[in-house]
């Protein structure tokens, strides 16, 4: 697969699976023993991605991804990429804000004879978190 096509490949794969939560199409994707990387924890094999995918997606029911750039070479791709999504649902002992957020980051790939075996997700959850409201700014001009 050239630069460009596992470029493609790897943007594909983020807006059919994750924009538009077409599950199932993980399978033509990824290798059945993918290994995926994101908040601090490892998600191995692909139905456990799948079931991954689906519970971040009850909770940010319309989470879209903006791919903004990429670079490919030698079996990796980085993909960056703008996400904004609304927090519907309880996420990691967080209630609901049904608040609107956008934040950046990259996903960086690893394929293994055409497919994606192993993925890392990058993300900037600071601004998140501020614009949520879930952390605040405390300035040391108040002490």
């Amino acid at each position: 697969m050239s630069h460009v096509e596992s470029k493609q490949f790897a943007w594909q794969f983020i807006d059919e699976v994750f924009n538009k939560g077409n599950l199932q199409a993980a399978n033509r994707f990824v290798t059945p023993d993918l290994i995926y990387h994101a908040r601090g924890e490892d998600v191995e094999g692909l139905e456990k991605f799948k079931e991954w995918v689906s519970s971040d997606r009850g909770v940010f029911a319309d989470i879209h991804y903006t791919l903004l750039d990429g670079i490919a070479e030698d079996g990796r791709v980085a993909i960056f990429w703008i996400v904004e999504a609304t927090h519907d649902k309880e996420f990691r002992g967080i209630p609901a804000t049904h608040k609107k957020f956008e934040t950046v980051g990259v996903h960086a790939f690893h394929f293994k004879d055409g497919k994606i075996k192993e993925a890392w997700t990058i993300v900037d959850g600071l601004t998140p978190a501020l614009e949520l409201g879930v952390v605040k700014i405390v300035s040391n001009e108040s002490k």
